[in-house]
């Protein structure tokens, strides 16, 4: 049986951790994007090339972490919701509102 030991509140407030890394990631790579294209503007050859092309590579799997962080985030907080509720419905079984 799985044991939670944090209030509700607790776990919504651990949730904006992980929301707030999330917004911050994708501020980091819409940072870099834009160093990419100045970088572009300004740099040619093959050399460049392979650096764009690890850009490209990188920055999908980036988002997808800045997206898993977000969806732990709504798991977090979809749990609080159900201990929340189920300590509820506990306190009703005796009689306490």
């Amino acid at each position: 049986m799985a044991m939670i030991k944090m209030s509700p509140e607790e776990i919504r407030a651990k949730s904006q951790s992980y929301g707030q890394g999330s917004d911050q990631i994708r501020q980091i790579l819409s940072d870099l994007t834009r160093a990419q294209g100045e970088i572009a503007a300004n740099w040619e050859g093959q050399a460049f090339s392979r650096f764009e092309e690890q850009f490209q590579q990188l920055s999908p799997k980036v988002e997808k972490f800045a997206q898993l962080l977000e969806e732990i985030k709504q798991q977090l907080n979809s749990t609080a919701d159900a201990v929340q509720e189920q300590d509820q419905q506990l306190s009703n079984n005796f009689g306490l509102q």
